[in-house]
Parts: C-alpha cells; sequence; structure tokens
C-alpha cells in the first residue's frame, strides 16, 4: 500500500514539475525578447504581464513610470486601464443575471424609465442588457462630443453625474435600430451600470470590490474617481492630438481634468498583472456559473474591429484556437489583455503612451504571445 501511495505521489508530481519548468522556460524566453523590443523602442514605459495555465504569474518591466523624475516602471506601477473597465463590469452584471437580479432579453424599459431623462436616450424602448453589453444599441459615443471635450476642462475638479454624461446624446438619432449592427460604445455601459446601481441599491465601485476584486483576489485596482493616485505612471500623449493633448498629470501628479468622468466606460486603475488574473478566471469560468459563458461568448459580427464581440468580450478565431480579450485606451496610455483558450494562458500588457510614435512595443504584442505558445506546444 505504502508503495502504491508513494507511485501516485510521483505521477502527479510530474505534470506540476513540467509545469513549473515550462513557466521558467518561458519567463527566461520573455525576458531576452523583451531586451531585443525594448533596444528598439522609444516607448516610455511597458508592464507585461502572463498568467500561465496552472496559474502562476510573472509580470516583466522595462522603461520609466515617469521619465522626468527618473521613476522606473515596477511590477506594482498602475495605469489608467481605459475601456478594460468593462470587463469588470460585466462580470457584476453576469452574477446579477445569475441571481434572477437582470435579464438578459428583457426591455430594460420598465425599470429604467422612472429616470425622468430615460425616454431621451436613442431606442430607449428597446434596449436590453445583452443590447448594451454587445454593444448593438444603436447609441452615440459621449466623449466624442466636441462640446463634452471641451466642458470636461473647463471646471477640472467637477464631479460628473452619470445622467450629466448622457446628456451629450440626449435626443440623438440613433445609428441603426437595436440588433441591427455593432458600434463601440462607452454610453452603452454608463446606462448599464445606472441598472446595475438601481437594482443593486449599491454603487456600482462597492459591486465591483464585492464581486469581482475580493472574488478574484485582486489587490491593485482601485476606482477612479479623482485627480491623484499613488504609484501612478505619467501617461504620455502626443503634443499634437486633439484628444487632451501632452501629459496627463502636472508636477503635483493631479490630472488635467478630473478622470473620474469616464466612469463605467473604463473608469479603473490597474496594473497589468491583475488584469491578466482577471481574464482567465472570467474566460475559465471562475466568475459567475459557468453555464453562463455560452451566453457570454455568444457574439455578433464586431465589424471593422474584427471577430466577434460577446457580453463585454472580443472574441477571435485563429488556427491555432480561439483568442478572448479586451483592450483599452485613455489619453496617455494603450492596454491589451488576451486569453488564449487552447493554450489556456493570458497576457496584459499596458504601455504609458498613447501617441502613435512611440506605440511600435505594442506591434510586437502578437510575437510575444507566440513565442509562449510555442513554448506551451
Amino acid at each position: 500500500m505504502k508503495k502504491l501511495l508513494v507511485v501516485l505521489s510521483i505521477l502527479l508530481t510530474i505534470p506540476l514539475t513540467a509545469q513549473k519548468s515550462k513557466n521558467h522556460e518561458i519567463t527566461v524566453a520573455l525576458n531576452k525578447k523583451l531586451d531585443e523590443i525594448w533596444k528598439e523602442s522609444n516607448t516610455p514605459g511597458v508592464s507585461l504581464s502572463v498568467v500561465f495555465p496552472n496559474g502562476k504569474a510573472e509580470t516583466f518591466t522595462r522603461g520609466f513610470a515617469n521619465i522626468e523624475k527618473g521613476i522606473k516602471m515596477t511590477p506594482n506601477t498602475k495605469m489608467l486601464g481605459g475601456s478594460t473597465g468593462k470587463v469588470f463590469y460585466s462580470v457584476v452584471a453576469l452574477q446579477l443575471i445569475e441571481e434572477g437580479k437582470l435579464k438578459l432579453d428583457e426591455p430594460i424599459y420598465n425599470i429604467m424609465s422612472e429616470y425622468p431623462w430615460f425616454n431621451r436616450i436613442p431606442n430607449a424602448k428597446q434596449l436590453t442588457v445583452r443590447a448594451l453589453m454587445r454593444h448593438e444599441t444603436g447609441i452615440p459615443r459621449y466623449v466624442f462630443s466636441e462640446t463634452f471635450q471641451a466642458d470636461v476642462l473647463k471646471i477640472v475638479d467637477r464631479v460628473w453625474k452619470p445622467e450629466e454624461l448622457l446628456s451629450y446624446i440626449f435626443d440623438e438619432k440613433p445609428q441603426f435600430e437595436v440588433g441591427k449592427s455593432f458600434a463601440y460604445s462607452d454610453t452603452n455601459y454608463i446606462i448599464l451600470s445606472i441598472l446595475i446601481e438601481k437594482v443593486t441599491g449599491n454603487s456600482l465601485y462597492h459591486e465591483v470590490q464585492k464581486r469581482v476584486l475580493d472574488k478574484a483576489g485582486l489587490k491593485n485596482v482601485v476606482p477612479q474617481t479623482s485627480r491623484n493616485y499613488e504609484n501612478m505612471a505619467q501617461g504620455y500623449n502626443a503634443e499634437s492630438d486633439s484628444f487632451f493633448p501632452g501629459l496627463q498629470f502636472d508636477e503635483n501628479g493631479n490630472s488635467i481634468y478630473n478622470l473620474q468622468f469616464e466612469w463605467a466606460g473604463g473608469g479603473l486603475v490597474i496594473t497589468s498583472h491583475d488584469l491578466a488574473v482577471l481574464g482567465k478566471k472570467i474566460y475559465e469560468g471562475k466568475m459567475f456559473d459557468v453555464s453562463l459563458l455560452k451566453e457570454y461568448f455568444k457574439g455578433i459580427d464586431a465589424g471593422k474591429m474584427g471577430g466577434k464581440w460577446g457580453l463585454g468580450v472580443h472574441i477571435r478565431e485563429t488556427p491555432n484556437g480561439k483568442i478572448y480579450g479586451h483592450s483599452g485606451f485613455m489619453p496617455g496610455y494603450v492596454t491589451n489583455m488576451l486569453y488564449f483558450e487552447k493554450y489556456k494562458f493570458a497576457i496584459s500588457c499596458q504601455i504609458n503612451t498613447s501617441d502613435k510614435s512611440k506605440m511600435s512595443i505594442m506591434r510586437h504584442f502578437s510575437s510575444i504571445s507566440n513565442l509562449i505558445k510555442e513554448i506551451l506546444d
């Protein structure tokens, strides 16, 4: 009996040892690859995290979080996550669907019509949770309003209410009928999150903390509710950019406008590590009932973005299996997160510039992913 237990113990240890060896091989290879890429890069700084098939994670950084102050990028350096915040809110929504508090395909009008402004939303009576999450509502993006872009700079400490953000698209003509096409719009998640707050009676960020951060064990994600953050990378946008040019923060660490405005369109300050960890957990069915993954991944044609769009997830078919993920942008920052279904690893990359002349390192994201796949094969 003892011999049998010893044999079983050895057999169980072999896969763990093999994966540990693969993890080490990937770590060495990625460090070498990043060194090669970095020599030719003019990106201020980069943070890249990989969550291996066994759940272990490794973060790789190069460059500076703040060039002027000589502060190097570290695994704990935070950046604006942009639209990747929607990944977090999608988890909240799916948990509420699981609990029966939200319905995917029932019009939300009966609940939301209590707000006097709701009838001024394009296609208001036809909106559903599914349509909002898959960006098939035809509702325009409020952030592209020239009036909004001017207003956000007028009073830099202004705290924006969700309905004030929506006011920039009140009475606008819809781009198309609900369910007839795809048009990515932050406005969809503003409406979804107002609905979340209404059915839970709590703030969106309270629900994110309880349902996402605590459940996934994420320690480096904070609500984007002010103009100043600890351990924050400076964001470098092009001086010629028409969309909030130059530096994101002044010499005292205060943003040039109140970042709180983004709210449910993104609205989280994150690390590449925590985003990669969450991605793997979501796409492997560990953040809500696994039976809901079928609905989560039921996508529609994402048009010019390529692939399909599910309930807060970009889905692409490749010769090596499906890739799930989401990207994000805020002036001074670009984020991308991918999960490779066949290989069961997640990868997330953040850079602290949105200046197109300094973003060449992001073009290497696919080659870095391919390197990991080659080792795992």
